[in-house]
């Protein structure tokens, strides 16, 4: 079973969310480059779809984007024009589900595929079934976009697999309280199209208990056995992912952007003391300067692909004393000096 968290310095998200929230930002006009920067992140990293996104760099990018936009509701924008490919296999292996009971199913039991933040469960109640979602960790205000986001993209995906079923949704619960603005608190009935409480002790979707019953157009039991292999190796391959290491790499990459952070900082955030890093990544044939350094080089790699970033704003945000400095551990790195680098990188995209 996927190991949920309550720590925010281990929290992820699959990177299929954030590859949908770029896409959907810039389809209306804005530019998520320095956004994905607040995040120690850029879109490179986002080319793989099983990769996996620290909660914090998600937390900073919603941060940086509140500050210069006001969209109260903007968990629920991004799960309007959502689609099973989003999902991923779990959205693949919903298509082929036969009954809603099986969607349910396959929700609860491969609810870490796409983060390890939340967790799914299913409540039958006389004549009503709730699809619960509870988010683990987190801001406040992480935790309420992302819960509705989760409550109101799994709504339009059962939508999607039962569009002729107009009393799919019952209800949609809440557990923060309704927004103080009259319009604002009208939209969630616009976007579900059914009652919607707040102040309720879980999030949730409630659908009749009728509906389990009811046969999805698209089911295929062979291609969801195969999808189903496919799932459970990915979640076994999640459960491991996340290696000493790893964390200490994410924790540098999430934290670099208010200043390098120490051995002693990171390992604060990891409930050890700066001795015990030392011994286990020691153990592990690493160590923090390693771990810090290829941080650093993964990041500086992309700033000189960028012809604006000057040399010495590359080293004043990765922390180096001065431009010689950063000169002179990049070249001990990469055998050339910054310059050199981007001359070749840029020549080749000339």
């Amino acid at each position: 079973m996927q190991k949920l968290v309550n720590n925010p310095s281990l929290g992820w998200v699959s990177t299929r969310h954030l590859q949908h929230l770029v896409a959907r930002a810039e389809s209306v006009g804005v530019a998520m480059d320095e956004f994905l920067a607040e995040g120690g992140l850029n879109k490179t990293q986002l080319a793989d779809s099983n990769g996996l996104i620290p909660i914090a760099a998600i937390e900073a990018m919603l941060a940086a984007y509140t500050r210069k936009y006001t969209d109260p509701l903007l968990g629920l924008s991004l799960a309007s024009d959502i689609q099973p490919a989003t999902f991923g296999v779990l959205g693949y292996i919903s298509q082929a589900c036969t009954t809603l009971a099986d969607v349910l199913d396959v929700v609860t039991r491969y609810n870490g595929l796409l983060s390890n933040i939340g967790k799914t469960s299913v409540a039958h109640e006389p004549g009503a079934v709730q699809v619960n979602w509870a988010c683990l960790t987190g801001s406040d205000v992480l935790k309420r976009q992302i819960t509705e986001y989760v409550i109101g993209s799994f709504s339009v995906l059962l939508r999607t697999l039962l569009p002729e079923q107009a009393d799919l949704l019952k209800a949609i619960h809440f557990e923060h309280s309704r927004p103080a603005n009259s319009d604002t608190a009208r939209k969630y009935f616009a976007f579900f199209k059914c009652p919607v409480y707040f102040d309720k002790p879980t999030s949730c979707i409630v659908t009749p208990s009728s509906m389990l019953k009811t046969k999805l157009h698209h089911s295929d039991s062979f291609l969801k056995d195969l999808l189903d292999q496919h799932a459970q190796n990915l979640l076994k391959q999640r459960e491991q992912v996340f290696s000493l290491p790893d964390e200490v790499k994410q924790l540098v990459s999430a934290m670099i952007i208010d200043g390098v952070p120490t051995k002693d900082t990171v390992a604060m955030q990891l409930g050890l003391s700066g001795r015990s890093l030392h011994r286990k990544l020691e153990e592990l044939g690493t160590g923090y300067r390693e771990i810090l350094d290829e941080v650093r080089l993964e990041i500086a790699l992309s700033k000189l692909k960028e012809d604006a970033e000057s040399g010495s704003k590359i080293a004043e945000y990765l922390g180096f004393s001065s431009h010689q400095a950063f000169w002179r551990w990049y070249k001990q790195m990469t055998g050339k000096t910054p310059a050199e680098h981007r001359k070749e990188m840029t020549g080749k995209h000339s």
